[in-house]
């Protein structure tokens, strides 16, 4: 059976008026083709909808179940349309996002999502992952963008775009503080780092960026990420480099200075599949260029 839903529509007017002249005034058609409507319904169906009393109908029993089922599928049909609509537009979907931790710490993920204005159908999922393990899930489509520090080589599988970059700062222990910091008093100075083995790449920037600038630091600790180092340094145990963006939650025990002759910056990188069309990567995308 193959009813048409604009039939459907006009039965759930009809039902809920109990008047064919009014519902037929409210559907802005005239009464007669109205009627022809609902009595083949009635034929398709096999079954009395309505009680007719002169000009009032009156819904029967089965009536009144039919316009109960009626109604929740008209619900969730227009549902079902309001949100093809959005998937067209980039307004619903689901979303699938890796990330660096200096693209949650920079702000420039959580703006991101926040300027994109998302209604209750987009289903965002965060994941993450290192700059490796970002690229495989791009290429298995396990996500659909990837926030890295280091993209791939140019290639017909992706594109590519820098979208945020800052500097790197000083972060000490106010009790140990050095007014004007310079190569050779860093030198001397105990150190925080990232674990190498979290991220060998980093620490190998790192080391090589302080190299060039003329002093070693003298790694006494290693731990998981800079909110620990931060902690670290509030205790007195050493110095560490941040990224700019988190020296706005140090504590009082935390002094900040900016390096202008060391030259490393944290970067970070939006990679996608060519020729993406999905609408919703694609918002993602354009606000990103708002950064």
């Amino acid at each position: 059976m193959v009813v048409d839903i604009r039939i459907l529509r006009s039965f759930a007017v009809v039902g809920e008026l109990e008047h064919i002249g009014q519902a037929a005034e409210k559907l802005h058609i005239s009464s007669s083709p109205l009627s022809r409507q609902i009595q083949l319904l009635e034929d398709e169906l096999g079954v009395e909808l309505f009680h007719r009393e002169k000009k009032r109908l009156r819904l029967t029993s089965e009536g009144k179940d039919f316009l109960g089922e009626v109604r929740a599928f008209l619900k969730h049909h227009d549902r079902l349309k309001d949100r093809g609509k959005n998937l067209g537009k980039g307004l619903a979907g689901r979303l699938d996002i890796g990330y660096v931790e200096a693209a949650i710490h920079s702000r420039l993920l959580p703006e991101t999502l926040a300027r994109l204005d998302c209604s209750p159908d987009v289903d965002i999922h965060l994941h993450a992952f290192r700059s490796k393990q970002q690229i495989e899930s791009l290429r298995d489509r396990t996500i659909d963008l990837a926030l890295l520090h280091t993209p791939p080589e140019e290639s017909d599988e992706f594109e590519q775009r820098k979208v945020f970059s800052e500097p790197i700062v000083l972060a000490m222990p106010v009790n140990k503080r050095l007014l004007l910091p310079t190569p050779e008093t860093l030198d001397r100075q105990p150190w925080i780092a990232d674990r190498e083995g979290l991220n060998p790449a980093a620490r190998i920037r790192l080391l090589h960026a302080c190299a060039v600038s003329g002093f070693t630091p003298n790694i006494r600790l290693e731990v998981t990420g800079p909110l620990a180092a931060l902690s670290c340094v509030e205790a007195g145990l050493g110095f560490t480099f941040i990224q700019k963006s988190l020296a706005r939650i140090r504590s009082a025990n935390v002094e900040i200075a900016e390096l202008p002759w060391f030259p490393l910056e944290v970067s970070i990188h939006a990679v996608w599949r060519k020729n993406e069309t999905k609408p919703l990567i694609l918002r993602v995308l354009s606000t990103l260029n708002d950064f």
